[in-house]
């Protein structure tokens, strides 16, 4: 199983981005975009890009499959053309492009066994056109178990003039995968990195705001919270301009703000397991719904 990289070296060396990139691709404005992104990661890591679509077509014994034989022949169509697009975008990239029989959910979930990055678009081609996340994207992301980056239709893949921070929201220590992948991002990418932890006051103090915070002061420690969880990676990235920002607000919201002027989003993804299995946090829901830039998901624990 992949997880994210780690270092084998001093634990005050750098890791370099390095594997395998997987991108889930159906054709797609979303899966597209995500394309244009895996083939730049794979570039950075000095890597194969695979290309995979998933078919879900169940083959009959002695049947006749001429109808299967046309779907298997347009979803190689469907991959070629991915492929291509990966290779016109950086040309002399290695292009693996792969046709699974397979549900395309259980298809990217294998993947990422295989992967040290995979790759979705938000949305498919099925479902309504109002929703954010797709029914594939969004339960491939409460289960991946490598990190995932999700590529919504409409963000700009083209890359600007000006150079946008790499974002991390930050929580507490429990976000140092999170974190590592943020500085190896930023580091790999020549971006300075902005790193944000957002807190409200505790209910007590919200209902007596004058009292509670002259006995205790939740700025300070909440400022305290950031600089503890970055402390025991900065050092490993002394190439890597940093940006600490607290403020008021929920997390969710003050995320999606932020990432208005970000370059990538990087997030933990802690996983809960409820009545219908694995899922994400609130936070890491509402970030993937409605951020403006692309989103790293670094699983976290189990």
């Amino acid at each position: 199983m992949n997880q994210a990289p780690t270092s084998t070296g001093s634990a005050s060396e750098p890791t370099p981005l390095h594997g395998h990139v997987v991108v889930g691709f159906d054709g797609s404005p979303g899966a597209e975009r995500a394309v244009d992104l895996a083939a730049d990661e794979a570039v950075r890591r000095n890597t194969t890009l695979e290309v995979l679509y998933a078919l879900e077509w169940v083959e009959l014994g002695g049947a006749d499959d001429r109808f299967g034989q046309q779907l298997r022949a347009d979803a190689r169509d469907v991959v070629d053309r991915g492929a291509e697009r990966a290779r016109l975008r950086r040309p002399g990239l290695s292009v693996l492009a792969t046709v699974e029989l397979a549900n395309a959910i259980d298809a990217l979930e294998a993947a990422s066994d295989r992967a040290a990055l995979l790759a979705v678009g938000s949305r498919g081609l099925g479902g309504f056109a109002g929703l954010l996340m797709g029914s594939v994207s969004l339960p491939v992301s409460a289960t991946t178990r490598c990190p995932l980056l999700v590529v919504h239709p409409d963000q700009d893949t083209a890359g600007g003039d000006t150079p946008k921070p790499v974002l991390v929201g930050i929580s507490d220590v429990d976000c140092a995968p999170a974190l590592e992948a943020a500085f190896l991002q930023a580091q790999a990418r020549a971006l300075p990195l902005h790193a944000l932890h957002a807190w409200r006051y505790p209910a007590m103090a919200a209902g007596s705001a004058g009292y509670a915070p002259a006995m205790y002061d939740w700025r300070e420690v909440a400022q305290t919270t950031l600089t503890a969880a970055l402390e025991p990676v900065r050092a490993k990235y002394p190439d890597v301009v940093v940006t600490e920002e607290v403020v008021i607000d929920s997390p969710a919201h003050a995320l999606t703000k932020a990432s208005s002027d970000a370059e990538l989003v990087v997030l933990a993804a802690h996983r809960n397991t409820g009545r219908f299995g694995p899922n994400l946090g609130r936070v890491t829901h509402a970030v993937l719904h409605h951020a403006k830039a692309p989103i790293l998901l670094v699983p976290v624990g189990k």
